[in-house]
């Protein structure tokens, strides 16, 4: 076709339409990119739950943080919600040292070992009744902290601390923007609450498995679904916003000055134009040249930037604390399609203007 021809003749033109193409793609690739690895890192540990519901006090407002289950309201929601299995779970954050000193933070969340709220054990082994201070830590609680299984820690909660040691690995994710560490529910009350009496909370949630659970209420809960328990985690909806705020800027700057450049390209070239449509050509076959164009140059250019994203991923989680940043195959292919669709959209209008060319005036502009 003729529009690839003239990329083989004007190889240096497009080459830096190109350039520019794969810098706008590889920009939007990353933003997409820190935006899966902020919703993993805020809760992928919630979504990796093996439930299909959650229940809450219904005075938290849906906050895990707020939120504190009595053992009869625990009780409660195992038979009036209807659930064919049901877990309590307690959550808290604290914080934990190492033997050389660094102290950093993680999400603890206390489960009952054999119940829907146990995670499932890549390395090491899982909890028993009787590991009172043992740990279940995530893959990325052990790369950031460069501790092992059988290591331990020393957790620190209400100025009172408790060793404990590392049984097993899981990859649940991260809970609350931090690791998940998974310890005995009681350990958890004794932690969390010091002495455990009649009036100690049971669990701040309880999971329920089965159909239609989500909406169910009583007296004292409310239940829903896990993608509502997500978006109601604190700073998720903001941080959704600012990067589908990015997302969306990126897009229309890049279809913006993807259209300039074309626009500029095909200025250049308004006398061959009108020497084409002299000789016959309609103002369509033009179009579709400057469409070809396009659509040539933007996947050249996307098919650049995934390769460029994924690698650049791949050096950031090679560091102590990377970004979070994370990347899906849909990651790729929407983001894909969706830029070479603006790309498409800015040189549609060049396009347009091009193939609307006068032959006569623009033969006239030749001499």
């Amino acid at each position: 076709m003729i529009g690839l021809l003239e990329i083989r003749r004007r190889k240096f033109q497009f080459a830096l339409i190109a350039l520019v193409v794969t810098l706008i793609s590889y920009l939007v690739l990353m933003i997409n990119g820190l935006g899966v690895g902020l919703n993993e890192q805020a809760g992928r540990a919630l979504r990796n739950f093996d439930a299909d519901a959650i229940a809450y006090s219904n005075r938290a407002g849906l906050s895990v943080i707020r939120s504190e289950l009595s053992t009869e309201v625990v009780a409660q929601i195992g038979e009036e919600s209807g659930a064919e299995k049901s877990a309590p779970l307690g959550y808290m954050a604290a914080n934990y040292r190492q033997d050389d000193g660094s102290i950093n933070s993680a999400a603890f969340l206390g489960y009952d070992p054999g119940t829907i709220g146990e995670p499932r054990v890549t390395a090491g082994r899982a909890l028993t009744a009787e590991d009172h201070d043992g740990l279940l830590v995530d893959q990325s609680f052990l790369r950031y902290s460069g501790l092992e299984v059988g290591d331990r820690v020393t957790i620190s909660v209400r100025l009172v601390e408790q060793e404990f040691t590392i049984v097993g690995e899981i990859n649940e994710g991260a809970f609350f923007f931090q690791p998940a560490v998974y310890l005995l529910r009681s350990t958890w009350q004794e932690l969390k609450y010091g002495e455990v009496g009649a009036g100690t909370p049971a669990a701040s949630v309880v999971l329920l498995q089965g159909d239609g659970l989500a909406g169910t209420s009583g007296q004292s809960w409310e239940a829903v679904s896990k993608d509502t328990a997500f978006a109601n985690i604190e700073g998720v909806s903001g941080q959704q916003s600012t990067v589908q705020a990015l997302q969306l800027f990126g897009y229309l700057i890049g279809g913006l000055v993807i259209g300039v450049f074309f626009y500029v390209l095909t200025l250049q070239k308004v006398a061959q134009i009108g020497v084409l449509k002299a000789v016959g050509a309609s103002s369509f076959f033009v179009f579709r040249q400057v469409m070809v164009q396009a659509l040539f140059i933007s996947a050249i250019g996307v098919g650049v930037a995934i390769p460029l994203a994924w690698f650049t991923n791949r050096l950031i989680q090679r560091v102590p604390d990377p970004v979070p940043i994370a990347f899906t195959d849909g990651t790729f292919i929407t983001t894909s399609v969706l830029l070479v669709l603006m790309a498409l959209v800015g040189a549609m209008f060049s396009g347009r203007q091009v193939a609307g060319v006068d032959p006569i005036i623009a033969l006239g502009q030749q001499q």
